[in-house]
């Protein structure tokens, strides 16, 4: 059945229960009251932990200080990053779906349902927890604690005397904003802690060997049944134990089939693979594009000079020079055959322009040494197989700002590990987790169990930090808005200006709804934008 469907069938029913509730006085009785499509349970309850929590007084005002300075950097960063997300938007084909702007689980796609709402309560509960604890520091009544269900619980709140935090002081007031946001951005970083350097540095590769991080479509491994995430570990009776076996070897002879051993979701699987140095991409415009050569087709020779690794190839392009013509010897799939044969329609190639290539596709690593130099224009990978070592994933996520240099990597490494869901690699789940087992502390643990605690690890740091940057925009209603606002009245008011207290006021909430259209507007532009060119 469709997820939009059951979505929808589910959605009816809890407005179904929540009318039968509601005629019932049932929810009246319960100290519950209906807000739209959603129950908002009200209690007193909790006020008193609350309170207890608020009495280390020197640790909170502490708290509080730090709370204003990580929701300024963070309001900072994310501005700038929907500032220069914005400039891409012309180069994005496809906008993306407006349930991905959503952090809800169920309808945000990426966000898996169980997961999402563990995630989801802890943020929200640690959110209106410090909101809580910084109203009592500042002397402000709690009104009221509750939880928000939307079929299962969305949220929860704590509800301030608005008249008091209104009038009471702009540093009181700013604390209270950003002890939320804050709060969530910290318990991100601290689980992030748990799921890289506990969980994820607690797991070993099950077998050795060279794991399949890409496979080139069309080519002799995808045809032989390979899949991405595998390990190879044996090729014609050779062990491969590493990455650097697999690309280091020559094709005894190119063009004909070799055994490949590898093991897949656990399971040692054997195929038959034509053997040789495989076309990964070809650009167009360039000599093998042009010549005929296509992506997944295996090269065996260049000028008659045997092709049996990425090496060889290298090594027999030396000294050639654009323009000249060379030639090759290719094999392309034949369905009729059902087996790859030699494309007679394929003999020469002439030889393009390194420079041009690199000043198309890779100007920052363009050369004047390339000019003149010939070049095929595409990426060669033995089998059509994309490798590294078996400890790939464990090692990018247990130490994922290993060889960062600079700040560009630095954000690049954060990007990587706020995208696994869209890499589908959250949850981590088989095939992924096949080639892995739990060491050191959590070698007891089964395995099931062992990757439910760290995918659970997982979404909790990634809803925090979601839910933590999304608080800070400098938009009303956003914690960060009122932040804005606040911060703004106080450079007004410290400028000494001859404001009215009413031109102030003014003057601040235009420059308020101002801002808050300024990021609605960037976020809008990334959904339509790309439609527009």
């Amino acid at each position: 059945m469709n997820g939009y469907l059951i979505a929808l069938i589910v959605f009816v029913a809890w407005i179904a229960l929540i009318y039968a509730l509601h005629k019932s006085k049932w929810l009246e009785r319960h100290n519950m009251s209906l807000y739209g499509p959603m129950i908002m349970w009200k209690t007193t309850k909790g006020k008193d932990f609350i309170d207890r929590l608020a009495s280390r007084k020197t640790f909170w005002k502490l708290y509080g200080m730090a709370s204003l300075w990580i929701c300024a950097v963070a309001m900072g960063l994310i501005t700038l990053l929907l500032l220069w997300e914005a400039t891409i938007v012309p180069q994005i084909e496809e906008a993306p779906a407006p349930e991905l702007i959503l952090g809800i689980p169920g309808l945000n796609p990426v966000i898996p349902l169980g997961y999402g709402i563990l995630g989801l309560v802890i943020a929200i509960v640690v959110h209106e927890m410090s909101h809580g604890v910084m109203t009592r520091l500042g002397g402000m009544k709690v009104m009221s604690m509750g939880v928000v269900f939307l079929v299962f619980p969305a949220g929860a709140f704590v509800e301030p005397d608005e008249h008091e935090l209104r009038s009471t002081t702009r540093a009181k007031r700013s604390k209270v904003y950003a002890a939320g946001p804050a709060s969530n951005i910290l318990l991100s970083l601290i689980i992030l802690g748990l799921f890289s350097g506990v969980m994820m540095s607690s797991v070993e590769p099950v077998h050795d060997g060279a794991l399949t991080t890409g496979v080139v479509a069309g080519s002799p491994a995808e045809i032989a049944g390979i899949s991405p995430t595998s390990v190879v570990v044996s090729i014609g009776g050779s062990v491969i134990a590493s990455a650097s076996d697999f690309e280091d070897r020559t094709a005894s002879s190119p063009g004909t089939n070799v055994t490949v051993e590898y093991y897949f979701k656990g399971e040692l699987r054997s195929a038959e693979v034509m053997d040789g140095v495989v076309v990964a991409y070809v650009a167009e415009g360039f000599a093998a594009y042009e010549g005929g050569i296509r992506t997944g087709m295996v090269l065996v020779s260049v000028d008659g000079s045997t092709i049996d690794s990425t090496e060889a190839l290298s090594e027999e392009m030396l000294g050639k020079h654009a323009g000249q013509t060379v030639t090759v010897v290719v094999m392309s799939y034949s369905d009729s055959a059902g087996a790859f044969v030699v494309d007679t329609s394929i003999t020469v190639l002439t030889l393009s322009d390194k420079w041009d290539y690199y000043e198309e596709y890779d100007p920052d690593n363009n050369d004047p040494s390339y000019q003149g130099i010939g070049y095929l224009g595409g990426g060669f990978l033995s089998m059509g197989l994309r490798t590294a070592d078996a400890d790939y994933y464990s090692a990018v996520l247990s130490r994922p700002f290993e060889g960062d240099s600079d700040l560009s990597d630095f954000s690049n490494s954060w990007l990587r590990l706020i995208a696994l869901p869209f890499l589908d690699l959250a949850p981590l789940r088989s095939p992924v987790t096949d080639l892995y087992e739990p060491s050191g502390w959590f070698a007891w643990m089964p395995d099931s169990a062992f990757w439910l605690l760290t995918n659970s690890f997982y979404w909790i740091f990634w809803l925090n930090l979601m839910i933590g940057l999304t608080n800070v925009l400098p938009a009303v209603p956003l914690d960060g808005g009122y932040l804005f606002r606040d911060a703004f009245d106080y450079l007004v008011d410290r400028k000494g200006t001859k404001y009215t207290k009413e031109k102030r006021e003014q003057l601040v909430g235009t420059i308020s709804i101002a801002f808050a259209l300024l990021i609605l507007a960037l976020i809008l532009w990334q959904l339509v934008g790309p439609a527009l060119w």
